[in-house]
Order: structure tokens, then C-alpha cells, then sequence
């Protein structure tokens, strides 16, 4: 696997074909806030896409109020898509307390982002706000958490559950000069699944009583103590064939939420 970066005006000068023989997947600083735009963002946006880079979007948050994060989230979403550049995801970048209710305004932005049209939306929340910030994780498709060792090359796991950790502001990478972030995966998300590669699929979600006798049940007693989700699998009915149960499979996998599992994910027994 290659390499995930985060860049904004802070790399102004990229050799894009460079950094593709290195890059997987980079994650381009849109805004900070409404009124600050990223000057580089087109610029490293369209060398992204020139040299097939797959790429998601993210803005520093500074809204003060619920309203204004919608407006923030508009002026976010129409600069990440302008000329019809095409971000595979979108990502709220809370760092600072803006207003006294962070979650409110969090989830109102990433409720905009999406009526606007964007597919997967994440938080990156600064490591040590997460408590206090309480914000609505659920809300989102995935959590970035930034935690750093001092050496910049040793690497601090996250106390929080995430997706992504970003793990060191000091990395390097060919095509950029000098330290630059670098991201790791932490969770049950591939990298497809990020660049979009891999078919997103929501398979555990409750049925009516009218549809259930439609649905399939697939969840067959695993081997190797590794079972992979088919169409129709719930985490319930994985647990039960395999003689466990739900919370020891959640533990087990880092999984958030047991009502959301995917097609083609690895669900350990052991």
C-alpha cells in the first residue's frame, strides 16, 4: 500500500506525477472557514485528477451557529466541486470550539453536505476534544483523529475509535518537499472504500415484516475464523451461527455501530 496524505497552501509546489508513483489517496484543505479559500486547492485538485490520484475534500470549521454552519457547508461544497471536480468524500475539520453546542453545528453542516449531494461525509476531530466536544459520531461515515508522537516517526494509537489516524506531521513523500502529513487506516474501511472503488452496501439494516420473507439470510458458520459479509448478513446472525455474540464481535472488529455492516467486509471470530 502507498501512502495517504493531507496537503493545503502549505505545499504550494507539487510534482503531481512524482507524487503519484507514492500517493493511494490524498485529502485537499478546501477552506478555513467561509471567508478563507484554500488558493491551492484547485491547483492540487486538478493535478490530483491529472495524474489519476483519487482525492476527498476537507474545511476547517469556524461556523458560530447552526445557520451558519449550513452556510459554511454550501460555500464548502460548491468550492470542492467547482468545474466539476468530483471529491470522493467530505470531511468537517473540528478543531476549535466556534459556538457553545459543537454538535449541533457539526451535524447541521454535515446534514447540508449532504442534502447537497455528497455521497460519504467524515469528522476529523482534534484527540484531545473528542470527549469534550460530544460530538454525534454517528452522523458521520467515518472519524479522523490526528495523534503524533514527538519523534514524528513513532506511532501513538488514537484512544478513540477511528477510521483514519493521522499519524505524524513529518512524513515524506516523493513530489513534496519537506514534512507533510501522512494518515493510516484504522478501522474496518478499506482503502476502496474510501476512493470509491468499493461498492458501498448498507446490509443489516432493520426489514419490515412484509419484506422480511424477501430477504435472504446468508450468514453460514465461517472458516478460519473469518467471515465475509454477504447481501443479506446481519451482525446478529453472523454471531449466532458462530456461537459468539454481538458486543464480542463489535470489540473484536472496531465495530461502531452493529447495524451497519458491509458486502465484502471481514468480520473476525477470534
Amino acid at each position: 500500500m502507498g501512502k495517504i496524505i493531507d496537503i493545503s497552501k502549505w505545499q504550494p509546489n507539487v510534482n503531481y506525477k512524482a507524487l503519484a508513483t507514492e500517493c493511494d489517496l490524498a485529502i485537499l484543505r478546501v477552506q478555513d472557514g467561509s471567508t478563507i479559500k484554500d488558493l491551492f486547492y484547485l491547483t492540487h485538485a486538478n493535478g490530483c485528477e491529472k495524474y489519476k490520484i483519487p482525492f476527498g475534500v476537507y474545511a476547517f470549521i469556524r461556523f458560530i451557529s447552526v445557520e451558519d454552519a449550513k452556510v459554511e457547508a454550501r460555500d464548502f461544497y460548491k468550492r470542492a466541486t467547482t468545474g466539476g471536480l468530483k471529491p470522493k468524500f467530505f470531511v468537517a475539520d473540528v478543531e476549535v470550539a466556534t459556538m457553545k453546542d459543537m454538535r449541533a453545528g457539526t451535524n447541521a453542516f454535515i446534514a447540508e453536505i449532504l442534502r447537497l449531494g455528497a455521497k460519504k461525509v467524515g469528522i476529523y476531530v482534534a484527540h484531545h476534544l473528542y470527549e469534550s466536544f460530544n460530538l454525534e459520531y454517528s452522523k458521520a461515515d467515518f472519524v479522523w483523529i490526528p495523534r503524533y508522537a514527538a519523534d514524528g516517526k513513532s506511532i501513538i494509537e488514537p484512544k478513540y475509535p477511528c477510521d483514519l489516524h493521522q499519524y505524524t506531521d513529518k512524513g515524506t513523500i516523493a513530489g513534496i518537499s519537506g514534512g507533510v502529513d501522512l494518515n493510516r487506516l484504522t478501522g474496518s474501511k478499506s482503502l476502496k472504500w474510501f476512493t470509491g472503488e468499493e461498492r458501498v452496501t448498507q446490509v443489516s439494516k432493520p426489514v419490515t415484516k412484509q419484506k422480511a420473507q424477501l430477504v435472504k439470510t446468508s450468514a453460514t458458520k465461517t472458516t478460519n475464523n473469518v467471515h465475509t459479509v454477504k447481501s443479506g448478513d446481519t451482525l446478529s446472525e453472523i454471531a449466532s451461527k458462530n456461537t459468539t455474540t454481538v458486543a464480542k464481535l463489535q470489540i473484536l472488529n472496531k465495530i461502531k455501530n452493529p447495524d451497519l455492516i458491509y458486502v465484502g467486509q471481514k468480520i473476525k471470530m477470534k
